[in-house]
């Protein structure tokens, strides 16, 4: 086999174990801090790369010395790097939730991105050797990079469940020795070097689990629960996208808002934790109805004093609270959507008959989807959509979702679910009472603006508002309350002691009676954003953003105003949460990526002096940015339609990668700064600019069934894709006779645009949205026609 054709299959196999590794860690590490931590993850990654070009140009001469040697040597450092870094970076007490109160935590980001960019320096040094010697081949050598790393993320989605987190990691160190293999093929010694150290990993594998675990903050509700007397872990399962703890504790006690007047036990319950944090349980039913009496004292038992023998549907349908609470109150149809396959095999196979078998029950039908995509192929109509509670309230109170994606809390999702109600159907939503009021008031704003968007013209005669010690839960009518219905809301409130915050028609005398505050904020609040002559106003003046959020901006959990930071921060007595609700984590991140990147990047470049062309790294500087705005924000927009976000991802980087791969190889037959050249860059500019203007096209795929939503989406990106691969390559050829220190600046300033660029659309799509990234990427590259000419 030719020696390219050799190297160009190292470069595909490393470039798989690679990507595997950024998916792998993004996974990994939403379950030891938190899940909106994906971009940090993708910014390290790429900063790694960055490094590399930079230590490519200063000391490239003597890597080229012995161009195999130095290509096994990068690549086997790869594999070891990978399993080190994450050992060390476990180590490093960064937790997240402690921002709120220790600000000192934020210099401990830093030290993840010291620790896990090494893996991505090495792998991105092997890449742009391999760049820098191909020369006329530079199209060869990227495909197979485009191709390797766009198959990388798939082969790891099915690896997830039978080794978990740290197993994978040790897969993927594994294929970097394998790599390292191929490339040390001509020297006997040195194959002999890595293919021993290869099956001593292999060997490390079976010991994976015990060996590196994941150290999960031990503010997460996994750890609390398991620090309570008594308790212990029954067992952990993995998938692709989630890591499920299943606990016996007395710290498990599932029943959000449960009334002070309910006098006896609760039944025997069995907690169960998603990525360590989102708690449900499975409950204990015998079959006797009796057993389900304290479901009749939970707020969401409220939609049933409306209704007889409902038709119902539960979104999140988890470990079955909702279920035995539908059951208990003589619902005639039950369908139950949950998008975690674990949970469900979990309640319906090995703790069905601590559950009651209730997923079996002939009035039950399950579904395992989620509720976005589910309700948007449904043609039928329900008398009761129950949207469960998810989540934990501390990790609410911190704002550390504040950067994740909720597309369940949007205007378009309520109206959604709305839609599909019978005549005289409600929706109902619950939510943790988190004084001062954000998240508790934002869905009252969310059901108004539904409403609205439906062409009800009195969205105030549709809501009922209640609270208990600890929810808030909204009742929803697709049609007006009449006053039966208004007089039950009140009567199924004194008989529990629920305060009531709205119905239609209420008195101030009504409110705030029995678990109450110094003054009744959550009536007051209502109150104006019902009233629509003033609610604009009351959105501007108020000191959070609860403003309805929209699938452009789903950012459910952000409410922060940068107008109001000293009042706010005064408001949660001087706490760095505030910041946190705020995003500020992005523009810290920023900061420290941008004071890395000038030490490996800028400062070398000026002691160099004019030996690199610098005008024409300005090129590569701008399709870098470009390039990471589109990836970053066609993850988070497709989110949405494929249902999570490790999904998203996988699906994304594919379909990109192997786009661009396929763009990059044909990309030799343009000629650098030829019309062809230009038409690319402006096609490619105006491209990114239509999608932006055509943003929800691709919501129409939400009611096909999985496998067309993936097809779909690769057809969608794949057009983009294809012309993102050509100006890299096609660039090295433009700007050759510069020689290999110009590509390794190439290379270093392509990646340190890259880490900006994966970072900077994460505080854009806040507050400008995702339509707007796309637009911004198309000037970006826009710009670039000026530099060609």
């Amino acid at each position: 086999m030719d020696r390219w054709n050799v190297r160009c299959a190292g470069v595909f196999i490393l470039s798989a174990a690679t990507l595997m590794l950024q998916v792998a860690f993004t996974r990994v590490f939403s379950i030891a801090l938190w899940r909106n931590f994906v971009w940090m993850i993708i910014s390290i990654a790429l900063l790694g790369y960055a490094a590399s070009g930079t230590f490519q140009s200063v000391l490239g001469d003597r890597l080229r010395k012995d161009f195999d040697k130095a290509l096994t040597v990068s690549s086997a450092l790869f594999s070891a790097s990978t399993l080190l870094s994450y050992l060390a970076s476990n180590q490093l007490q960064l937790d997240p939730f402690t921002f709120a109160w220790d600000s000192s935590q934020l210099l401990n980001i830093g030290g993840y991105y010291a620790l896990l960019l090494i893996p991505f320096f090495f792998s991105g040094l092997t890449l742009g050797l391999m760049i820098e010697g191909s020369k006329s081949q530079i199209n060869r050598v990227y495909f197979s990079s485009f191709l390797g790393s766009s198959l990388g993320t798939l082969l790891i989605l099915p690896l997830f469940a039978p080794l978990g987190g740290p197993g994978v990691i040790v897969v993927i160190s594994i294929v970097g020795g394998v790599s390292a293999m191929v490339f040390a093929s001509p020297s006997k010694r040195l194959l002999r070097a890595v293919t021993v150290y290869t099956l001593a990993l292999s060997v490390i594998l079976l010991w994976a689990g015990a060996l590196i675990p994941v150290e999960i903050s031990p503010y997460k509700s996994l750890n609390v629960a398991l620090r309570y007397p008594g308790s212990s872990l029954i067992e952990t399962r993995w998938n692709a996208f989630s890591r499920i703890d299943v606990v016996e504790s007395g710290y498990v006690r599932y029943a959000p808002g449960l009334s002070l007047r309910y006098g006896s036990y609760l039944p025997e319950q069995i907690g169960v934790f998603v990525d360590g944090d989102e708690v449900n349980a499975i409950t204990r039913y015998d079959g006797r109805r009796s057993s389900l009496d304290f479901t009749g004292f939970l707020p969401t038992a409220l939609p049933y004093a409306l209704l007889e023998e409902p038709r119902v549907l539960i979104v999140d349908a988890g470990g079955g609270l909702g279920i035995l609470t539908a059951l208990y109150h003589g619902s005639s149809r039950i369908m139950a959507v949950e998008d975690n396959p674990i949970i469900v095999d979990l309640v319906r196979d090995k703790y069905a008959s601590f559950s009651g078998s209730i997923y079996q029950d002939e009035k039950v039908e399950v579904q395992v989807s989620d509720g976005r995509s589910f309700i948007q192929g449904r043609q039928d109509s329900y008398d009761l959509i129950e949207l469960s509670m998810t989540g934990g309230a501390s990790a609410s109170s911190t704002g550390i979702y504040a950067l994740s994606e909720d597309y369940l809390y949007t205007v378009e999702s309520f109206s959604g679910f709305i839609g599909h109600l019978s005549e005289n159907g409600f929706f109902s939503v619950s939510r943790w009472l988190l004084p001062p009021p954000r998240e508790d008031v934002r869905v009252v704003s969310l059901a108004i603006a539904a409403l609205e968007s439906m062409g009800v013209s009195e969205p105030w005669r549709h809501l009922a508002v209640i609270r208990s010690w600890g929810t808030i839960n909204l009742v929803v009518g697709r049609s007006p309350l009449s006053q039966e219905e208004i007089s039950a809301v009140r009567l199924f409130c004194r008989e529990r002691g629920f305060d009531i915050v709205y119905v239609p028609g209420v008195d101030p005398s009504e409110v705030n009676v029995y678990n109450r505050f110094p003054e009744p904020i959550y009536y007051n609040i209502v109150s104006q954003l019902v009233d629509s002559a003033d609610r604009e106003e009351f959105y501007s003046n108020y000191l959070y953003d609860i403003s309805p959020t929209t699938d452009d901006k789903p950012f459910f959990f952000n409410f922060f105003k940068w107008d109001r930071l000293v009042e706010t921060y005064d408001t949660l007595e001087k706490r760095w949460q505030a910041l946190i609700e705020g995003g500020f984590l992005v523009p810290i991140v920023l900061l420290q990526a941008l004071a890395l990147s000038i030490l490996i990047v800028i400062l070398p470049l000026y002691r160099l002096g004019g030996s690199v062309e610098k005008s024409g790294l300005l090129y590569f500087f701008l399709i870098g940015l470009g390039y990471m705005f589109i990836e970053i924000t066609t993850i988070q927009r497709f989110i949405l339609i494929l249902g999570n976000s490790v999904y998203s991802i996988s699906m994304v980087l594919f379909s990109l990668l192997l786009s661009s791969g396929l763009g990059s190889y044909y990309s030799g037959r343009i000629e650098p700064r030829s019309r062809n050249h230009m038409l690319i860059i402006q096609g490619l500019g105006g491209l990114s600019i239509l999608y932006g203007l055509i943003f929800r096209l691709e919501w129409a795929l939400l009611g096909l069934d999985f496998g067309a939503r993936l097809l779909l989406s690769f057809i969608f990106i794949f057009p983009l894709g294809f012309l993102m691969g050509m100006p890299f390559p096609i660039g090295i050829r433009m700007h050759e006779a510069s020689g290999g220190s110009f590509v390794g600046w190439a290379w270093a300033v392509n990646g340190c645009a890259s880490v900006l660029g994966s970072i900077i659309p994460v505080t854009m799509a806040l507050y400008l949205g995702f339509p707007n990234i796309y637009v911004a990427a198309g000037v970006l590259y826009l710009l670039n026609v000026l530099l060609i000419r």
